[in-house]
């Protein structure tokens, strides 16, 4: 979905998409940036490493990012800046039952 005529994002009015392995996400994309509201279940498993360059804002529940070896824990009202690229592979553990963040990135 493009961005709406008035300027004004409801992810009420949008649908989830279903990724799979306990998670889901909205979505809304203008140009080559995307925003996502994400939800992760504690069931996730990200088995591989995610390359891509993520800022998100943690608005329920609590995760660790694994960044490159080093973990680290956000919980609500956290940020997480995570650049793009091998030396800042990343993947989540989620400490609670579900985890919610607002995620600003690059379009794929």
């Amino acid at each position: 979905m493009n961005m709406p005529q008035n300027y004004k994002i409801v992810f009420d009015d949008l649908e989830w998409f279903e990724a799979g392995d306990g998670m889901r996400y909205k979505r809304i994309q203008q140009g080559g940036t995307q925003l996502r509201l994400v939800e992760w279940d504690k069931a996730m498993v990200h088995a591989d490493w995610c390359l891509k360059g993520h800022i998100g804002y943690v608005i329920e529940g609590e995760v660790e990012l694994d960044i490159a070896g080093k973990v680290f824990r956000y919980g609500v009202g956290d940020v997480f800046v995570v650049p793009e690229g091998e030396e800042h592979r990343h993947r989540p553990k989620v400490l609670t039952e579900k985890m919610r963040f607002f995620a600003v990135e690059k379009s794929n």
